[in-house]
């Protein structure tokens, strides 16, 4: 199983070495718009992100690791219509409920806990330390920074950014593509 790696910056790199993490794939590549050809982290960058079709069924899988919301959201559409499955990538120090609803294209980043009942939308990007109270659920698109904790029965909309050491309170409603700066307490 052969898995591709939207973007090779900083996020891509963080995505690797989570893909790595899991031992499932058999071979692993980027695309991104810059330093085609290159290796980074021992992972080569073979062609452009507007190529990504050419590359199925070569590849099987696709993860985007584009931070912008809004283009990784477009991006995993275009993806899901070209045929490419979107894995769940989730570091093995991560605790994740058999109860809670994680959906397809998004990662969990190591210590990251994710409580039972809780749900987490298509293509989220969950960070390091950050943890997801039982039945607080998390829309589409959203990336949730490090050691944020997001409280019980709040409701986080798509495309939300939520910035490293943030609270959102008990039964909190974020409307769609909020930003929240680094250590709010909402």
């Amino acid at each position: 199983m052969n898995l591709l790696i939207i973007g090779a910056g900083g996020h891509g790199r963080c995505c690797l070495d989570i893909a790595r993490d899991m031992n499932i794939f058999d071979k692993i590549s980027f695309l991104d718009d810059q330093n085609i050809n290159e290796v980074i982290n021992d992972c080569k960058i073979i062609g452009s992100i507007d190529e990504m079709s050419s590359y199925y069924p070569e590849y099987t899988h696709i993860h985007i690791a584009i931070g912008n919301n809004s283009v990784r959201s477009k991006l995993l559409l275009q993806a899901k219509e070209i045929g490419y499955s979107l894995p769940i990538l989730q570091h093995s120090s991560s605790v994740v409920s058999n109860y809670a609803s994680i959906n397809e294209g998004t990662i969990i980043f190591p210590h990251a806990v994710i409580e039972p009942n809780a749900t987490i939308g298509k293509g989220c990007i969950i960070t390091a330390n950050t943890t997801i109270n039982h039945d607080a659920m998390i829309n589409d698109g959203c990336l949730i920074y490090s050691n944020s904790i997001i409280r019980p029965m709040s409701v986080i909309g798509s495309n939300t950014r939520i910035g490293s050491g943030c609270t959102i309170t008990f039964g909190t409603d974020i409307k769609e593509e909020t930003d929240i700066k680094d250590g709010s307490i909402i």
